[in-house]
């Protein structure tokens, strides 16, 4: 099972903390479409824009910032853990 955790206002969005999804290499990008679908939310929509992460969203893997790794396309297995932040705010 792949764990995924979720902060501040995705958790009003989805309207829960953390969901697992059982799958095995799969990429980040397929592993949201699963979430997605899962909760009946357009998570997508939230996270993707023109094919990229929105500016601001970190979702890492096991702790490792997919951007530094193959971004959308980074290979999640099971038992992996990923946590999703979205865009900070404040002023």
């Amino acid at each position: 099972m792949i764990k995924i955790k979720f902060y501040s206002l995705l958790r009003m969005f989805l309207k829960q903390n953390e969901i697992e999804i059982n799958e095995d290499n799969i990429s980040v990008l397929n592993l949201l479409q699963k979430v997605a679908e899962k909760t009946n939310k357009d998570l997508l929509a939230e996270l993707i824009e023109a094919g990229k992460l929105i500016p601001g969203i970190i979702i890492l893997l096991n702790g490792r910032n997919i951007y530094h790794l193959e971004k959308l396309d980074t290979i999640v297995s099971n038992s992996d853990k990923i946590d999703i932040f979205p865009p900070g705010g404040g002023g």
